[in-house]
């Protein structure tokens, strides 16, 4: 984490009062970004909402090939088959379902 903050520009808190519009114009029309310190620590970032939603979705995108590559050792660990696969993946479906919205 600590390599990624060090590629963005750093930038002290009583800088970010005076030149806090100057900041997100920059985020918004050159996808700048910046780490703000406070006491000289990293504390915060800024970017753009346009980058932020982008951060999102590689992340869900991170998580989701993890789980789907998690499931498929497990498969193959367990020996199941397609269909076997199908089953378990509705039980599992099955139990969420109850556990966030009861039994009817």
């Amino acid at each position: 984490m600590k390599e990624i903050v060090k590629e963005l520009e750093t930038v002290n808190a009583h800088w970010v009062k005076a030149h806090f519009l100057e900041m997100m114009q920059e985020s918004v029309d050159r996808g700048k970004q910046f780490v703000v310190e406070h006491n000289q620590q990293p504390t915060v970032v800024i970017l753009s909402v346009v980058e932020y939603e982008r951060l999102l979705k590689w992340l869900n995108f991170r998580q989701f090939y993890e789980l789907s590559r998690q499931a498929g050792l497990e498969m193959v660990q367990k020996r199941l088959n397609e269909a076997q696969l199908q089953a378990e993946i509705q039980a599992i479906k099955q139990e969420v379902y109850l556990e966030r919205y009861g039994q009817n």
